[in-house]
């Protein structure tokens, strides 16, 4: 959820980012509970396998962020799962006015349906995920 601290202060969303294959991606920090080098939860995937479309993976992934699934309504051990990244993460405050939807035209052709918008991070394009759409 954007934040506000002033009057003249800019809204800001907290994202971490990280790669999946070719691409930056980012995901709205308030779904990511944990960050571990091994896997731990249940249910795992790969965020190279769930959201790119194409080619051999990179290398395994040597971060596991955990998530709460959106599709559970109990809080057991089944109502989180985890996604597999290789390489750095980051913790970032973007301002809200630089994060964009997808165009019409974009949206009707994107590869995942938690693809949402996108923006720019040190001249980068940023993949903007919607975590409740993923899904191991």
């Amino acid at each position: 959820m954007p934040q506000r601290h002033g009057l003249h202060e800019q809204a800001q969303v907290a994202l971490v980012l990280f790669r999946i294959g070719p691409y930056h991606a980012a995901l709205e920090a308030c779904h990511i509970l944990a960050m571990t080098d091994h896997p731990t939860a249940l249910r795992t995937a790969n965020a190279h396998s769930l959201l790119y479309a194409g080619g051999d993976h990179d290398s395994p992934p040597s971060r596991w962020l955990t998530l709460r699934d959106a599709h559970t309504t109990t809080n057991d051990s089944h109502s989180t799962w985890q996604l597999g990244v290789s390489g750095d993460i980051t913790l970032r405050q973007l301002p809200a006015d630089t994060l964009h939807p997808l165009p019409k035209l974009l949206l009707s052709r994107r590869f995942s349906t938690a693809l949402c918008g996108c923006t720019f991070d040190q001249q980068q394009l940023v993949l903007l995920l919607d975590a409740r759409k993923l899904s191991p």
